[in-house]
């Protein structure tokens, strides 16, 4: 059974996308069946891998009104991983969400699981339908933190809200479900960075990982190159960082 991780945070902008496709072909690379989830209505992570949301049909939007299963709409990415595309029809999915949806995701990957070794899902900010199936979906939530000044509150208030009304609703789902934190847009120079990591250290102890997404402007570049970083600059600071990942998750997810 594949174990499913969800890149979720309500705030946007701390690098949810780019963590999700890094970590995927970070995992890829070490020979593992990866499956990512663009959950987005903004496609970020579809077009992150050369895939033109507008272009996708069927798309996931008829896989949650259960027209298409997921298997039809998976698509193969030149980088070793599949994915399940998204569109801005999704927006029409988050407006008919009603309470008790939360658990659609979840029922959606089961007839994949026995495919993929990992399944990651790239959730969509705010507190919404989606990002609560994403959550709801999850054996682990890693929580992409950028380092600075708002991420503790961001951090925050995503766990005390998974944990005081998403647990207490979905126990018996939910029971082993793990939480981890990855800074990213980390700031090595500065004092800046290195204080909010300690900080939230004293709060969350060993839920933050060790590892340290570098800010640089090549995970921007890989996004206009349409490729993740590890095949844009193998070498690169960034691709060594995701590997790190990649290799946590493989040891202890």
């Amino acid at each position: 059974m594949a174990t499913v991780i969800s890149f979720s945070i309500f705030k946007g902008g701390t690098g949810k996308t780019t963590s999700a496709v890094n970590t995927a072909a970070c995992l890829a690379e070490l020979g593992k069946r990866v499956l990512l989830v663009d959950l987005d209505q903004q496609a970020s992570s579809t077009r992150y891998v050369n895939i033109d949301p507008d272009q996708v049909n069927p798309s996931f939007y008829h896989v949650f009104l259960k027209q298409t299963p997921a298997s039809i709409v998976k698509k193969h990415t030149t980088f070793g991983f599949d994915i399940l595309p998204s569109s801005s029809l999704m927006a029409a999915i988050e407006e008919s969400l009603e309470p008790g949806d939360e658990i659609l995701l979840r029922d959606i990957l089961k007839p994949l699981q026995d495919e993929y070794d990992y399944i990651l899902v790239d959730s969509p900010p705010g507190k919404a339908g989606l990002a609560f199936n994403a959550i709801v979906a999850a054996d682990l939530l890693l929580i992409p933190a950028s380092a600075e000044r708002m991420a503790i509150d961001g951090v925050s208030d995503l766990i005390n809200h998974v944990q005081a009304i998403i647990w207490h609703k979905f126990r018996t789902e939910l029971g082993k479900q793990e939480i981890r934190i990855l800074f990213t847009m980390y700031k090595a120079g500065t004092n800046h960075s290195p204080g909010i990591v300690q900080a939230t250290r004293k709060i969350y102890g060993g839920n933050v990982l060790d590892i340290l997404i570098p800010e640089t402007i090549e995970f921007p570049r890989s996004f206009d190159h349409k490729m993740p970083l590890i095949h844009l600059a193998p070498h690169h600071a960034g691709s060594d960082a995701y590997r790190s990942v990649a290799n946590w998750i493989v040891n202890h997810a």
